[in-house]
């Protein structure tokens, strides 16, 4: 018996023209509004990573839920950042590390999107390349790979060294410009 992970993964399921249900469809926004674009791309959600990198002798991070798996071999994973970012020449240029927040890193994750709390302290592991925060869902060490132009994002690609994951945690979500977790019992 096939596993659910396989099916959804390694199958491809169609219907033909002639059995499928239509129904007709709401009059689409044009893409002119950038806003409405923002809105209906935030109906997507997404769990909340934060970069973490070293320059001048100090940590960095930003927070980011543009964030996705890319190649398995080799191992890649992509970012999006947008061109503007101060943190885009240094990650360009230098180890990085994907740090996967769990549901009970809301403060660590506001403090990397530019709503520092002073009394919130970041523990740090600098065991390898790149800074990581301690307690992290999951993480994911990289070195640069590519970047491809985004229109106002640059993406960038970075080949996985390492990576771990804590057992036993649920993720933190972003939806609509909201912060969340999983239902309870919505494994």
């Amino acid at each position: 018996m096939r596993a659910v992970t396989d099916i959804m993964w390694n199958s491809e399921i169609f219907e033909t023209l002639h059995d499928a249900h239509t129904v007709a469809a709401e009059t689409p926004a044009g893409v002119t509004d950038p806003r409405k674009l923002r809105d209906t791309l935030g109906s997507f959600a997404t769990g909340v990573t934060v970069l973490t990198y070293c320059s001048g002798g100090a940590y960095h991070g930003m927070t980011v839920n543009s964030f996705t798996s890319v190649s398995l071999e080799p191992p890649l994973v992509l970012v999006s950042l947008m061109r503007t970012s101060r943190a885009l020449t240094y990650l360009l240029e230098r180890p990085f590390a994907v740090n996967v927040l769990g549901d009970d890193q809301l403060q660590t994750a506001r403090q990397f999107a530019g709503k520092p709390d002073d009394t919130h302290v970041i523990d740090w592991v600098t065991d390898e390349d790149a800074p990581r925060i301690d307690g992290s869902l999951a993480y994911f060490q990289c070195t640069p790979w590519a970047s491809y132009d985004g229109g106002d994002h640059v993406l960038l690609l970075g080949k996985v060294s390492s990576f771990g994951t804590r057992e036993s945690a649920e993720p933190l979500l972003f939806y609509q410009g909201r912060w969340g977790a999983l239902a309870p019992g919505g494994h």
